[in-house]
């Protein structure tokens, strides 16, 4: 039983009451999906029947500094960007009785189409892509840092903390460079996840030939630029869309944001939004409509020889995070499916070591 399974009727009533004292739930649903407790809530206001949701960080795969930040970046990206976000309706960093923190948030409409995208026709596609695009460029327009690592909360405001690898980071090389030593380590040893894995050493094979493409690069990799906030989980299970259009109504799940080389969410987006299976003019199509949309809202921007030789090199990495967490990610498949997601990976990963 998760922690999350231990939060009942009272709790939901009393984390509600918390963040609005004048409300009332009179039903809710918790979301099948997540880690954290996540529950769709409905509830009697003086301004008539409302529909939220409410989180609390209950998993323990975020530290809560690093929770304590998403209500705050949802309210200062709603404020100074206009990336489409849902409104905050309280907030609470700790409490003696109930899971914390957790937070009470607008339910925005649209569909989330995390368990499988391509049911959306490939210009919708197209055009989710080119959202990322221009919401990215939004939010690396807010600001720049001096140091990379994790968003978190200190003396409660919004601050720069360490992130799994270490840090904060005063060169982002140094980052990368522990985050690649950090994630070939899991691989040869199991995964980041090895009490969920059902075949631990499913990439160890390819540990060393990574290690060498990776030094590599890493000895040439060009300077990366000053950071800037990146919400590297940018992907079709924290987007609610119309399904129609493509248009995207809401961009979900603001914790674990950290500072890093905008070159670096840009390959992230790229790797979670371009479909493995889509044909090369698709994903070609698919990339451009996203570039082109950043590189548009970015002043002084271009996709130089610099800037693409980083992304390439974080693309990798990307690659390597998602194989060590595959038996997370991937947990309700069965062995057939876990060995489908595992042939795409060496695919893609072999294109890259003979390219």
């Amino acid at each position: 039983m998760s922690d999350s399974d231990t939060v009942g009727d009272a709790d939901v009533a009393g984390m509600v009451a918390t963040c609005r004292p004048e409300w009332r739930v009179t039903a809710y649903e918790r979301a099948d999906e997540g880690t954290d407790f996540v529950a769709f809530v409905d509830c009697e206001t003086p301004a008539g029947p409302r529909e939220a949701v409410l989180k609390a960080t209950t998993a323990g795969f975020v530290r809560p500094e690093v929770a304590r930040a998403e209500p705050r970046l949802y309210e200062l990206v709603g404020r100074e960007t206009s990336i489409p976000v849902p409104e905050v309706y309280g907030a609470v960093d700790a409490h003696d009785e109930f899971p914390a923190p957790f937070y009470l948030l607008e339910r925005v409409g649209g569909e989330n189409h995390e368990s499988d995208p391509t049911v959306l026709a490939a210009d919708v596609r197209e055009r989710v892509c080119r959202d990322a695009g221009a919401n990215l460029a939004d939010l690396h327009e807010l600001r720049t840092f001096d140091r990379v690592g994790s968003i978190g909360v200190r003396d409660g405001d919004l601050a720069v903390v360490p992130n799994d690898e270490g840090g904060p980071y005063t060169d982002g090389r140094e980052w990368v460079r522990d985050g690649v030593d950090s994630t070939l380590d899991a691989l040869a040893e199991g995964t980041c996840f090895p009490d969920l894995a059902t075949e631990p050493e499913r990439f160890a094979d390819l540990v060393p030939a990574l290690r060498e493409a990776f030094d590599e690069r890493l000895a040439a990799i060009p300077d990366p630029d000053p950071p800037r906030f990146c919400h590297w989980d940018y992907r079709w299970g924290n987007l609610l869309l119309d399904s129609e259009t493509g248009e995207t109504q809401a961009v979900l799940d603001w914790a674990n944001l950290s500072t890093a080389d905008p070159a670096y969410n840009l390959a992230c987006v790229e790797y979670h939004l371009l479909n493995d299976g889509d044909g090369p003019a698709t994903r070609e199509s698919h990339r451009t409509a996203l570039r082109d949309a950043y590189a548009a809202g970015r002043e002084d921007w271009a996709f130089d020889a610099s800037v693409t030789e980083r992304m390439e090199t974080y693309a990798l990495l990307k690659r390597c995070d998602a194989m060590a967490c595959l038996p997370l990610w991937h947990e309700e498949k069965d062995r057939e499916g876990r060995a489908r997601v595992e042939r795409l990976h060496r695919e893609a990963v072999g294109a890259f070591l003979d390219g």
